[in-house]
């Protein structure tokens, strides 16, 4: 299977016009969900050094930095709205985090070259298509690069981001293939990182590798045509042999949109995705049977060991470490039956009710459980009471997900919620009209003018 030319054919003749009406409106929630939750990370203590980096290393300013009224090189401002866009672990999740690095390449594209809304939305459908076509092409194996060190979004979000900034400025098919080779060469991300700072880098460093390809293969810079199938290239490199299967990388490409099946979750909470079946479970469980904290002996749950390879710290003291630590987030559920953006403070963490919470929460890895992915996705909570009632909650549908979509008016609340710590007033409500007519819009730069503070 020649997998880049495949590929590049695809991301480099697919338009608008050639995408279903449910594949458009996802891409536009998704593009809504995500420039929220980057405009929520950019008035934050690590937003603004991502800001200020950027500032510091100029460049000639043809595209934005979102949140801001900075305006740098179309590479600066890729890798600073990617990195932005995961800062929070708040942007969607499922084939793992591909708008965080596919919309920033694209937008900063856009912006630069003067292309329609319409031609943003197909780029962002195209990146996405990309990414969950090489993802599935190796998902067997992906538990086993996680346990490795390697984060999924930062190896296929590279190639991902050139396709969309490849569509946006109109990459013939070899200058396509060129660009998601070289893309992939800059391939990387640990997942040592997590529950840090560092994570979200690896959005902003794929936006920025997918950009700098694009920018090189315009120019009809020439490198190895098979970057991601060949001997020595992506898939060899990353998986290695008899770890993935390309055979179905074309099957159904241009009419299969995987944006609507499998589609992405559009997160509630903002931490990893390996809590958010948790975290519906014991929100249900605290409301349906209006649970008080201080009723509760103890709180568990029930865990594949390779989910702890994720949410691996307990008892974290660090509060944005919370984010990847199962017991801190259902503690705080626990406390506040929500978890929001507050929830991760060291202020929050290291409070008293907080460490008192958390001696409430007991973690238990089944090493008994099947090896798939069905049971390493399983956690189910149980919530003992002190007068001995015993309550159970399994979720398999993440409310989000899918098969449990958010209403319009939870996913526009949520784009409030982060978006107002920098849009206020008719700003903030313009910055939604033109974010779910997107596709209408003339020019991307009516997106930037809304979105600036």
């Amino acid at each position: 299977m020649k997998a880049t030319a495949v590929l590049s054919e695809f991301a480099s003749k697919t338009r608008l016009g050639d995408m279903s009406a449910e594949a458009v409106a996802a891409t536009k929630r998704h593009i809504l969900d995500c420039t929220g939750v980057a405009l929520a990370a950019s008035v934050e203590p690590p937003g603004r050094i991502i800001r200020d980096i950027t500032r510091e290393q100029g460049g000639t300013p043809k595209a934005s930095v979102i949140g801001s009224s900075l305006r740098t090189s179309v590479v600066s401002a890729a890798w600073a709205n990617g990195a932005l866009a995961h800062l929070l672990d708040f942007d969607d999740t499922g084939f793992s985090h591909p708008t965080a690095c596919i919309l920033p390449a694209a937008l900063a594209m856009a912006e630069e070259t003067g292309a329609t809304g319409g031609e943003l939305v197909a780029a962002v459908c195209v990146g996405l298509e990309v990414f969950e076509r090489m993802s599935s092409s190796g998902r067997q194996y992906e538990h086993v690069l996680r346990g490795r060190g390697f984060h999924p979004t930062s190896l296929y979000g590279c190639s991902a981001a050139a396709a969309g900034a490849g569509s946006i400025v109109g990459l013939n098919p070899r200058q396509m293939g060129v660009a998601l080779g070289l893309a992939a060469a800059n391939a990387g991300g640990l997942t040592q990182h997590f529950g840090t700072w560092g994570k979200g880098i690896h959005a902003g460093n794929a936006a920025r590798a997918g950009v700098t390809a694009v920018l090189l293969a315009r120019k009809d810079y020439v490198a190895d045509p098979e970057g991601l199938e060949g001997d020595y290239g992506f898939y060899s490199a990353f998986h290695g042999d008899g770890n993935y299967n390309l055979d179905k990388m074309a099957d159904g490409l241009g009419t299969h949109w995987s944006i609507v099946d499998p589609g992405l979750t559009v997160k509630r909470y903002p931490c990893c995705g390996g809590n958010l079946r948790a975290l519906d479970a014991a929100e249900a469980l605290l409301t349906e049977h209006d649970i008080r904290s201080d009723d509760v002996e103890r709180l568990e749950v029930d865990v594949h060991p390779d989910l702890l390879d994720i949410v691996r710290f307990h008892k974290p003291t660090d509060g944005f470490r919370g984010k990847f630590s199962i017991d801190y987030v259902l503690a705080a559920m626990l406390l506040d039956r929500r978890v929001d953006l507050d929830s991760f403070s060291d202020e929050y963490c290291n409070a008293p009710r907080m460490r008192a919470a958390l001696e409430k929460v007991r973690v238990n890895a089944h090493t008994e459980w099947p090896n798939d992915a069905a049971s390493r996705r399983r956690s189910p909570v149980t919530i003992i009471m002190r007068d001995g009632r015993t309550f159970t909650r399994l979720v398999e549908k993440v409310h989000g997900s899918p098969g449990n979509p958010l209403t319009r008016d939870e996913l526009v609340g949520k784009y409030r919620g982060c978006a107002s710590r920098v849009l206020k007033g008719d700003r903030l409500e313009r910055s939604i009209g033109v974010l779910e007519t997107l596709e209408q819009i003339p020019a991307t730069k009516d997106l930037i003018e809304a979105l600036t503070p």
